[in-house]
């Protein structure tokens, strides 16, 4: 019978196997998760350069607690630590602020919040990742829910020389293509003096998926702007955006990393570390669409089943091809300076400086095309559409979205070219002296940071000249392709018409010209409106103290924060008239907090352990909240919808309590419960109000004055999360012969929220942006020094994605789960295989609408399969 494992903390025998893989990242994790001093979680590398997956999130969402957010195309892009969105997770690359890009929503393009993206970064830059879930003074502010680090790999931390060298074929099924994904890490230790690790990847990525939507649901009155219906029908919920989706992109990735250290003596060392990453892509939202929005008539026939349309027949409704067209380049760098210096027995002096930068330059262009009878009225032929489980099956008399393009008259083209620059500048000391005897140690520390974020938007718009009838100027016949469309269980098109966007500038550009019969208007207050620049000077000290009495660890102290922050924009009046007035804004605020925290660990026996913390932590507002900016959008003559940010709000603050206990056993087995609860003071709501604005129609670009209802961000309330995280792992070491090299790991996250937001049945009452109730992991591994073999399975329950989408209806996504598969061979000490599948049952996400979950859309995620080699020396 195979030996037991003896708990944690006792002696193993100096003969135990030196283990590799998968097992040996394992154990790495579990010891720092061990000797931290508060509740932390860690994911580190196999071998150099050779995280356990290819996304970054991907790897951090095994973790209890953390919950991903994905892209259109079903990759990880950000993280949700303990039920909180991820703009309250703080995320640093090797020391620095991991600064955000302005990427968020549906397309990537829409939002200028804090939260990190993930995508930019090859998993294979880096060495390991810790998720701090309690905070002690010495932690830099800002993640109210944790912090993440990343760590590059250092040469010091392997002796002589190393290489690592990888190549991967990433297929994907909905592609049906192979993209190339290159690696190649080399690091050199000079006698443990002096040593510099290099690394480097690069990869090319093609994505496809396709999308069944109904869209969001609302009551049909606010679309029955023709003849009008029954007070019966139209207080019944409608879909209002029934249409097929169709994302692509194509991507090309670059990263790198640099780092020196020099260690002349035992009291010295210094070191410099870099980082670069390059993103450059070219997307598409492709939107075919039955859009029941506006000037709909009283309807043909309706199913109505407790107060929603579950089928009906409609006149009056537009139908649009809508090719959405974007490109992205992004770069992000930093570079820090560190100093670990021993000037005498018991101290040590660290000093750092540090800057990074993040910029992404964007264009967004709009090409909208419009159906047309004949005779050139609009939106002719009967829609229908029936609800069935979570499909919205839409057909229309008129067209087929596959056939007949030039009966789509030219609507508008839109062009929205956007700028985000995110730089901060910081310069740090941490000073510590430690003690014999109880006293440990006392730490004390200062950061200066100065911080800004820039958004330079701008845009024009092509519309049909006044007088001009929209069947004179070219249509969609004159630029028109097939794009495959495919949604497991859909009864959509196999194909669907979009825009060859090769072919705009010669059809509607002639000689650099707008076509005769249109006309391109640069809408200079909308770029006034949405540019911004947010600066923030940040001075934050701490002081701490450590004490060790018997086997309990105690560390207390607090930290303190002053942050002097500048709003500046424009604002804009007679906005699109001949008196528009841009008038230049800034606003300046200040505000301090005092952050305490205790931490508390107890080594009960070998092995156990319970913890204890108390901390209060902040997170600052998303900069599109702090701008002087508006948006309007929906504009008619019966009003539109619009926001506006709010340079006056405070910080989130949180009280937090944790409670824990671990157990254990071996070097690779644990079992650990950890309760927690946190309270938050100034969540930000929004307010509402009404102002009468002149905008020109999206559809024709002509003035209309109407009623704007705007949303503003305000701080008024109170909320609390609170949960439960449970995990089990081991090696199956009690199984017979080679079975006894499997392993499992295992955990489950039970989270819940309370808020009081001011608007009655508000569905974040139910539970915050981006909380699951449920989440939980489980990974069944076999890892002998020559074979590695991972299944993964991660699931999330249904979350509020999305509070304020099409028409201010909150989008959520319900339950999903994802089972991923990795596989490693050695054939010798120098060259390994590789074998990785992502979403193995290709599984489709659903989303759903409003409080009453009607179906929204469902995604045709991918599945992925990567193949390859790896050499090391």
């Amino acid at each position: 019978m195979p030996t037991p494992p003896k708990p944690a903390g006792e002696e193993q025998s100096q003969s135990d196997i030196i283990v590799t893989g998968y097992r040996a990242s394992v154990e790495r994790s579990i010891s720092i998760k061990r000797k931290a001093a508060g509740i932390v979680d860690a994911i580190t590398a196999e071998d150099m350069g050779k995280m356990p997956d290819l996304n970054l999130s991907e790897s951090l969402q095994r973790v209890p607690g953390v919950t991903i957010d994905r892209n259109a195309n079903g990759e990880g892009r950000s993280i949700n630590l303990r039920g909180l969105g991820a703009t309250f997770t703080r995320v640093e690359l090797d020391g620095m602020s991991g600064l955000a890009n302005g990427t968020g929503g549906r397309f990537g393009v829409n939002q200028s919040g804090r939260a990190f993206n993930f995508e930019i970064l090859p998993s294979e830059l880096f060495s390991k990742a810790e998720i701090y879930k309690t905070a002690t003074p010495d932690q830099t502010e800002g993640g109210l829910a944790g912090l993440v680090q990343l760590e590059i790999p250092k040469p010091l931390d392997h002796k002589g020389f190393k290489l690592s060298a990888g190549a991967l074929g990433n297929y994907g099924q909905n592609t049906g293509r192979v993209d190339p994904r290159l690696s190649l890490l080399v690091s050199q230790n000079w006698n443990d003096t002096f040593g510099i690790a290099a690394s480097i990847a690069w990869s090319r990525s093609h994505f496809v998926t396709d999308t069944a939507e109904g869209g969001s649901w609302r009551a049909f009155s606010n679309v029955n702007t023709g003849t009008r219906a029954s007070d019966a029908v139209r207080t019944a919920l409608i879909a209002n955006g029934p249409r097929y989706y169709h994302f692509n992109e194509n991507r090309n990735s670059l990263g790198a990393t640099l780092s020196t250290q020099y260690r002349p003596s035992d009291k010295l060392e210094v070191s410099v570390d870099g980082i670069f990453a390059k993103l450059k892509s070219n997307s598409r939202a492709l939107r075919d669409d039955m859009a029941l929005e506006s000037g709909i008539n009283n309807p043909i026939s309706t199913t109505i089943d407790s107060g929603v349309i579950t089928a009906g027949q409609f006149t009056g409704v537009q139908q649009r091809v809508g090719d959405n067209h974007y490109t992205t380049d992004e770069t992000m760098g930093q570079i820090i300076a560190r100093v670990d210096w021993h000037p005498a027995d018991g101290w040590l002096i660290r000093p750092s400086i540090g800057y990074a930068r993040r910029k992404a330059n964007r264009t967004w262009n709009l090409y909208s095309y419009r159906l047309a009878d004949s005779s050139g009225k609009f939106d002719p032929g009967i829609v229908s559409y029936k609800m069935r489980g979570n499909f919205i099956d839409f057909s229309s008399t008129a067209t087929d979205f596959s056939s007949d393009a030039q009966n789509f008259l030219f609507n508008v083209f839109v062009f929205r070219p956007t700028a985000d620059v995110t730089d901060e500048l910081q310069g740090k000391i941490d000073l510590e002296k430690t003690f014999d005897g109880p006293l440990k140690n006392v730490r004390a520390g200062f950061r200066y940071a100065d911080s800004s974020k820039t958004r330079t938007a701008s845009q024009s718009r092509l519309n049909v000249s006044s007088g001009i009838a929209n069947a004179a100027v070219p249509n969609l016949g004159s630029v028109a392709g097939l794009v495959g469309y495919n949604v497991s269980g859909s009864t959509g098109p196999s194909s669907i018409l979009g825009i060859n966007e090769s072919l705009i500038n010669g059809v509607y550009f002639p000689n650099s010209v707008a076509v005769t019969g249109t006309a391109l208007r640069d809408y200079t207050g909308y770029a006034a409106q949405q540019t911004y620049t947010i600066g923030e000077k940040t001075l934050s000290g701490y002081a701490s103290a450590e004490f060790d009495v018997s086997d309990v660890q105690v560390i207390g102290g607090v930290r303190f924060v002053s942050t002097k922050q500048t709003s500046s924009g424009s604002t804009v009046a007679n906005i699109n008239l001949e008196t528009q007035t841009i008038t230049p804004v800034s606003y300046n605020k200040t505000y301090t907090a005092f952050l305490p925290s205790l931490t508390a660990k107890w080594d009960v026996v070998p092995g156990a352990i319970v913890r204890a913390a108390y901390s209060r932590t902040l997170t600052r507002p998303d900069y599109d909240s702090l701008a002087p900016s508006e948006t309007v959008s929906g504009i008619d003559a019966g009003g539109g919808t619009g926001t506006k940010g709010n340079p006056n709000l405070n910080p989130y603050l949180s009280d937090n309590i944790d409670l824990g206990a671990e157990y254990y056993f071996g070097k690779d087995g644990l079992i650990a419960a950890n309760v927690f609860y946190k309270k938050m003071d100034g969540f930000i709501d929004t307010t509402t109000f009404v102002e009468t604005r002149t905008y020109p129609r999206q559809a024709d670009g002509v003035l209309a004055t109407g009623p704007i209802t705007f949303t503003q961000p305000v701080n008024s309330v109170s909320a609390s999360v609170k949960g439960l995280e449970l995990a089990a792992q081991s090696r199956l070491w009690f199984l017979p012969g080679m079975f006894s090299n499997l392993g499992v790991q295992a955990n489950l996250t039970l989270t819940d929220s309370s808020a009081n937001f001011s608007m009655a049945n508000d569905v974040r009452s139910r539970g915050l942006p981006g909380l699951s109730k449920r989440s939980w992991n489980a990974t069944l591994y076999y890892s002998t020094p020559t074979l590695d073999v991972r299944f993964s399975y991660a699931w999330r329950s249904r979350y509020l994605a999305q509070f304020s989408d099409d028409f201010a209806i909150p989008r959520f996504v319900n339950a999903y789960g994802q089972l991923d598969f990795s596989a490693n061979y050695n054939l010798n000490s120098h060259i390994s295989f590789q074998l990785q599948g992502l979403n193995l049952t290709r599984n489709q996400e659903v989303d759903v609408s409003s409080a009453a979950y009607l179906p929204y859309g469902v995604n045709q995620l991918d599945r992925r399969i990567l193949f390859g080699a790896r050499v090391t020396f």
